[in-house]
């Protein structure tokens, strides 16, 4: 019973400083509209342009149809698309696991595909509007980002026309769709602004907060023909992809994704996929509950693998970057690792990826250096990674599970730099106050806005643009300004 009390206490705090609750904006004074924070990049490439990232080869955008309803695809609804195969792998039909199989709601014969289709739920081709909103969009900019989510609707009985309720943190059917946030002119960079008491703010308004203004469910084929399209009118066909962390609801995922995307002015669609790691909904007790999050990460590598391939294989982009956050990291190690286990023997694994940022991964340092990180080497052409000693969440995480988590800046993350499995960055000087839990530094500052600017650009970390203090194996990131 003592054992018990004590890891739920450990939980709580955890769930405190992984910054659960939004971040205020008090630290930001208003800036003017054409003050938004938004980053010009630089055509400095800094790295070989002969190595193409293997969506680049993306097979024709016809075979992307819906299979007529009268004639399923094997059994599939109409509202499936074909069966993608293995990632940039060739292989034959069937890809069995040496160490892990395929669950029963994937798809026959072993093959990546997607899941049994979303439309038997009731929720594609459909809409959720925030009450109130109009065509009229004074004082902010309407950013439209793509999801890929695994989470259940919530059934509590406001879910169904809230967006911030609609997705709750069960675990459901992979569905796909866009959805559109408010980002205020009058804005600092790295900040999401929510309504305060302090300001006799009762209620969201997308002129001053950064609101999930409306959730667009599609279709799975819809979704990737609009995502095609995108890239396509993207100037150098690139992709953003964000994999959030622990204790992060559906609509935290949306407000981060497009906040990052925006400041960073990327120059490309920005997608994100919401694993059930929380919900508006949820009581404290459950929000603070790190094992249950836990649970559903090693849940939600099969749908972040479907999701990987259906990108390999429609999006048609070029260049495709990765932001993955605190457990997201786990999620998307195993991912890759399992793809690895299925990859018949005697293949190469063409990079996926072309830039990954490992922001605070909450996975373990010694594992990943020892093991995981030459299997995984070959999706990427960079992966980065940034840590802290000032990481208050992490270092609980470390008495949690008992090993040295590769965000908490260590011997291990040291040791993965000299074996250049990856690029280190410290970001130990980003954490100044005391009651800054020093972990979600990846989308609150805009010394990290800039960095990322420049690394989906493939600055490397070497160059003088990036502005890092150079101490190999380590790079560091200081805070600019006061």
């Amino acid at each position: 019973m003592t054992y018990s009390w004590m890891k739920l206490v450990a939980a709580s705090v955890l769930m405190l400083v992984f910054g659960c609750a939004q971040q205020s904006d008090s630290r930001a004074p208003e800036s003017e509209p054409d003050e938004t924070g938004r980053i010009i990049g630089s055509d400095d490439t800094g790295f070989d342009d002969s190595v193409e990232a293997s969506a680049s080869s993306a097979p024709p955008f016809a075979d992307l149809t819906e299979p007529a309803a009268s004639e399923p695809a094997g059994g599939a609804s109409s509202d499936q698309v074909p069966d993608p195969p293995p990632l940039a792998m060739p292989s034959p039909s069937g890809v069995p696991s040496p160490k892990k199989d395929w669950p029963p709601s994937m798809a026959r014969d072993d093959r990546i595909s997607f899941p049994e289709p979303a439309s038997e739920l009731g929720v594609t081709g459909k809409k959720i509007l925030r009450s109130g909103v109009t065509q009229e969009r004074h004082g902010y900019s309407p950013e439209r980002v793509y999801f890929a989510t695994n989470r259940e609707p919530d059934r509590v009985k406001a879910a169904a026309q809230d967006p911030d309720l609609y997705f709750g943190d069960d675990r459901g059917h992979l569905v796909y769709g866009t959805c559109e946030v408010s980002i205020p002119y009058k804005r600092m960079p790295g900040s999401l602004p929510e309504p305060s008491i302090l300001r006799l703010e009762f209620s969201q308004d997308p002129a001053k907060h950064v609101v999930l203004m409306e959730i667009d469910l599609l279709p799975n084929a819809e979704f990737w023909k609009k995502l095609r399209a995108a890239v396509d009118a993207s100037p150098d066909r690139q992709l953003l992809l964000f994999v959030h962390g622990y204790c992060a609801t559906f609509r935290d995922a949306a407000r981060r994704t497009a906040q990052m995307a925006y400041d960073m002015n990327y120059q490309g669609p920005s997608m994100f996929f919401s694993w059930p790691a929380g919900a508006e909904s949820e009581s404290f007790e459950e929000k603070a509950n790190y094992l249950k999050d836990l649970r559903r990460a090693e849940e939600s590598d099969e749908d972040l693998i479907t999701v990987l391939a259906g990108i390999s294989r429609y999006s048609g982009a070029k260049s495709i970057h990765l932001v993955a956050h605190s457990m997201g990291n786990f999620v998307l190690t195993e991912a890759l690792k399992t793809i690895d286990d299925r990859r018949p023997a005697g293949t190469e694994q063409t990079p996926l990826f072309d830039q990954v940022a490992l922001a605070a991964p909450d996975i373990n340092a010694r594992e990943f250096v020892e093991r995981t990180g030459e299997r995984i080497l070959p999706f990427s052409r960079r992966f980065t990674v940034y840590a802290s000693t000032q990481d208050k969440a992490l270092r609980l995480s470390k008495a949690v599970n008992g090993f040295e988590p590769l965000g908490f800046l260590n011997e291990y993350s040291r040791v993965g730099a000299k074996k250049r499995l990856f690029d280190l960055v410290d970001v130990s000087q980003l954490t100044t106050g005391w009651f800054e839990s020093g972990h979600i530094y990846y989308g609150d500052m805009p010394e990290m806005i800039s960095d990322f600017s420049f690394l989906f650009r493939g600055i490397q970390a070497r160059s003088l643009q990036r502005g890092l203090s150079e101490t190999p194996p380590v790079y560091r990131l200081a805070r600019r300004g006061p």
